[in-house]
């Protein structure tokens, strides 16, 4: 009898498909909220903070395949491959998102797959900070700007900056202390 309740779980779970994969997960998350206090909510709170323009909010770094993607419950999304942003999503200002591409020293932005703006790119050349390695990158569009990454003795990245769209406004994901 037993062995019939699970292969009939077995079977629900082949057979659910996606929609019993929501199911669970809301069910997943009602169990964690009943289990940890909202004081517990508060140590998971984020390490980092995104500045673009006037716009501040804190995000999660969640690990996706090599990349480091950047979170919140506010629907910002910063995609970074470890030496630079390749996708923006929210913040008020990129709804839809922007993609960005590296075609040689070509950095090419995109909506929707079209062509929005290209910037021309330098190698990253690295330096001295205060507190472990400074990259810098130079980039030209209808004006020049430096886009900065700050990485710390360990080798654990602090900082990034950099120009995401055709504005050249630069977008800042930093580590809060």
């Amino acid at each position: 009898m037993m062995l019939g309740r699970v292969i009939c779980v077995v079977l629900l779970l082949l057979l659910g498909g996606c929609q019993f994969v929501q199911v669970q997960s809301s069910q997943l998350a009602s169990i964690k909220n009943t289990f940890f206090s909202d004081e517990s909510k508060e140590i998971l709170s984020s390490q980092w903070q995104l500045q673009y323009g006037g716009y501040s909010n804190d995000v999660h770094p969640v690990t996706v395949q090599k990349n480091t993607v950047f979170v919140n419950k506010a629907t910002d999304i910063v995609t970074f491959d470890g030496w630079k942003v390749t996708r923006v999503m929210g913040l008020k200002s990129f709804l839809p998102a922007w993609d960005i591409q590296d075609v040689g020293h070509e950095r090419r932005f995109l909506v929707k797959g079209e062509l929005v703006a290209t910037h021309y790119c330098d190698d990253w050349i690295q330096g001295k900070a205060v507190a472990g390695t400074r990259f810098e990158q130079s980039c030209r569009a209808s004006q020049n700007y430096t886009n900065i990454l700050l990485i710390d003795n360990r080798g654990m990245t602090k900082s990034i900056k950099q120009v995401v769209d055709s504005s050249l406004m630069p977008l800042q994901l930093r580590l809060k202390n």
